[in-house]
């Protein structure tokens, strides 16, 4: 089977997203552009997670958990995970032990809201989630790895991402699936196999299909697979 697919796409929690990234205004926009997989990874924190899955399961679109990790290096790393309970255990860790108790002003920076089922605000995250976790980028993908996760390196040729802030992709990380944002990035050539492409949205006219899947279910298992498939079973969408 084939399904259309958006991997990274931020919720209201993220710092800078839009406060119409609620569950059932994201889930209606992937009814309409025909999207059947997504990946909620906001800004080092899962914890809309589980209701962004509940809700979108409704609406017959899957969602992979996921969380937008800021390394020690400014360096932003996708890491995503095969159930929300571990995307949360993750998140939770990263709050507990990798955050320096920096808060946030939401009047200057924006509000990092927790969001229910029913589209209503219950709440915000007081810790500054656009801080850089204490983790260099070889720490967060062997934590990613010993929580059952797979990770991927985020828009490399822009802002935050790898290429952008190292100049250069390291040996260590040539293996790790690389997320790009530009069509024109592949015809510099890259040093690396698996290549992936995602909106990033942080407002609902950004959430687009980017890649197209072929699996035989939408599953973590089969994800994960077409990740690492070098491109015979992930096919990139360009606008």
């Amino acid at each position: 089977m084939s399904f259309l697919c958006d991997f990274h796409i931020h919720s209201c929690l993220s710092p800078c997203a839009d406060i119409t990234m609620t569950p059932n205004a994201i889930a209606l926009t992937c009814v309409s552009k025909g999207i059947d997989w997504i990946a909620i990874t906001d800004h080092n924190s899962a914890r809309n997670v589980r209701v962004f899955s509940k809700v979108l399961n409704r609406f017959g679109v899957v969602v992979i958990p996921g969380i937008e990790v800021h390394t020690l290096e400014d360096v932003h790393i996708l890491a995503y995970f095969p159930e929300v309970e571990i995307a949360e255990d993750y998140s939770e860790w990263l709050k507990g032990e990798k955050f320096s108790r920096l808060s946030v002003d939401p009047e200057i920076s924006g509000y990092q809201l927790i969001v229910d089922e029913d589209d209503t605000f219950t709440g915000f995250e007081e810790i500054w989630l656009g801080q850089p976790a204490l983790l260099s980028i070889s720490q967060t993908l062997s934590t990613v790895e010993e929580y059952g996760g797979v990770s991927v390196m985020a828009h490399i040729e822009r802002k935050m991402g790898l290429l952008t802030q190292l100049g250069f992709i390291p040996e260590t990380c040539r293996e790790v699936p690389m997320e790009i944002s530009f069509k024109r990035t592949l015809e510099k050539g890259l040093p690396v196999e698996n290549i992936i492409h995602s909106s990033d949205a942080h407002s609902l006219s950004m959430i687009t299909p980017t890649v197209s899947i072929e699996s035989k279910a939408r599953s973590f298992e089969e994800f994960r697979s077409a990740l690492y498939s070098n491109g015979r079973s992930l096919r990139i969408i360009w606008d």
